[in-house]
């Protein structure tokens, strides 16, 4: 009996641990996508207490978790998010979410300026 409850427990864990899904997208979350300088851009987002956000950006296969901050603005709500990677892609988002249009307008910039500096503009709209 011992050895099927543990047996089962693990192959469960296993499956759960090998849904992208589960570690990449919360149950909260609110999610915009576009296009990205000409392939797509999935942001999700997780209002957290005290303006905090947190959430995971996705583009050309590279998932990287979020962090930032989200302030009032005329128009809606700021956000200022940088990827927490430590791959040379990653970088720093400037969003401005409006809520009359329900659009997400915005900008990426490149953490590694070694190469240069790559800002690329956008705009997003909930999935």
């Amino acid at each position: 009996m011992k050895a099927t409850f543990f047996l089962s427990f693990f192959t469960l864990l296993f499956f759960v641990s090998c849904n992208d899904d589960a570690k990449t997208i919360d149950k909260n979350a609110v999610v915009y996508t576009g296009d990205f300088a000409g392939s797509p851009l999935v942001l999700s987002l997780v209002h957290l207490a005290d303006s905090n956000v947190k959430g995971t950006s996705k583009h050309k296969g590279q998932n990287s978790d979020l962090s930032g901050r989200l302030t009032a603005s005329p128009k809606g709500y700021v956000y200022k998010l940088r990827e927490l990677g430590t791959s040379r892609f990653e970088g720093t988002f400037d969003l401005e979410l409006d809520t009359a249009l329900n659009i997400v307008f915005g900008s990426w910039q490149q953490a590694d300026t070694t190469g240069g500096k790559e800002v690329v503009i956008f705009t997003l709209l909930p999935q």
